[in-house]
């Protein structure tokens, strides 16, 4: 009889451990929708009733579309199909059809069913229909398929298999990045930077060593080249990077001293360095305190762990 007590005690004390961090999740959507995010992601990885997990995919499926997560709302959906239906995803196809002109909302639907299969062992289907359909931007799709999927490595047999799959290095260097920096560095140096490359390439290089450093912990090469290449393309994107490779080197003051940041409703760092650098707003940011934390629990969520260290002096 002890035994069945404990049990049950047990159990609903897990139960409500995963209600509080729902309610936590609900709670600060009246805050903040985008910090909202993290929080139910983190509620759905220990959600067991199914009631409080259909409640934490709907929420994020709709805060997700709100903020303009189409690819992590579409990987959701197909997760989870019994809670999230085809009608509720068809604006995603048709936003992404959009964005992906003049790829067909076929090529794409066929694209995608063959990408959330594929793995190591079994990826030449999809190349096969890459090379059929032959359209770069088709490829990209994919890529962000199999990068959310964190299928790193059967994007690096991909790329072993057909290295002209791309014509920017950024796609391949990245891949390589994280699964070894060593020869990542090593195929970034083999493009070059030779008069015959155009500016956006030679910023994608450049942008590519900033985070061959960064993985290194030498941060201030790091932010030297991100820098370096917004001289020839993608500013905004390098202003972001070079803040957080700053950040990581424990150079706060730097980074809002040395950028503009603009509100960025749709994503978390270049919000976060806003509420941070420019509007200064001590009392919101510990409100979202528990958000930055969560965010930081993810994979690559080590500028956010700087940030709350930061905050927790200031």
């Amino acid at each position: 009889m002890k035994k069945i007590l404990c049990l049950i005690f047990f159990s609903a004390g897990i139960y409500a451990n995963e209600a509080t961090r729902y309610q936590q999740a609900y709670e600060m959507e009246k805050k903040s929708t985008l910090f909202a995010i993290p929080l139910y992601e983190s509620s759905l990885q220990t959600a067991g009733s199914a009631s409080l997990k259909k409640a934490a995919v709907s929420r994020l499926f709709f805060l997700y579309k709100k903020h303009n997560k189409i690819m992590e709302a579409i990987l959701l959906g197909t997760r989870f199909s019994n809670i999230i239906n085809s009608k509720e995803k068809a604006s995603l196809w048709k936003s992404l059809t959009e964005i992906y002109r003049p790829l067909s909302y076929g090529e794409l639907t066929a694209a995608y069913s063959l990408a959330i299969k594929t793995n190591p062992d079994n990826y030449s289907d999809l190349l096969q229909y890459l090379h059929s359909v032959n359209q770069p931007k088709l490829f990209e799709f994919v890529y962000i398929v199999l990068y959310k999927r964190k299928q790193y490595e059967t994007l690096n047999l991909l790329f072993t298999q057909d290295h002209s799959l791309s014509k920017s290095p950024l796609y391949e260097g990245i891949v390589l990045l994280k699964l070894n920096p060593e020869k990542g560095k090593e195929f970034i140096l083999s493009w070059g930077f030779g008069v015959d490359k155009d500016n956006p390439t030679k910023s994608d290089l450049l942008y590519l060593l900033g985070h061959y450093f960064r993985n290194t912990g030498d941060y201030d090469s790091s932010a030297r080249y991100f820098r370096m290449s917004a001289s020839y393309h993608w500013q905004e994107r390098a202003k972001l990077e070079t803040a957080k490779s700053l950040v990581l080197g424990g150079k706060f003051s730097e980074a809002c001293q040395s950028f503009s940041f603009t509100p960025s409703p749709n994503e978390e760092v270049g919000q976060l360095l806003y509420l941070i650098c420019t509007k200064k707003d001590k009392d919101f940011l510990g409100e979202i305190h528990s958000s930055i934390t969560a965010l930081g629990a993810k994979e690559g969520g080590e500028f956010f762990q700087k940030v709350n260290q930061a905050l927790e002096k200031w």
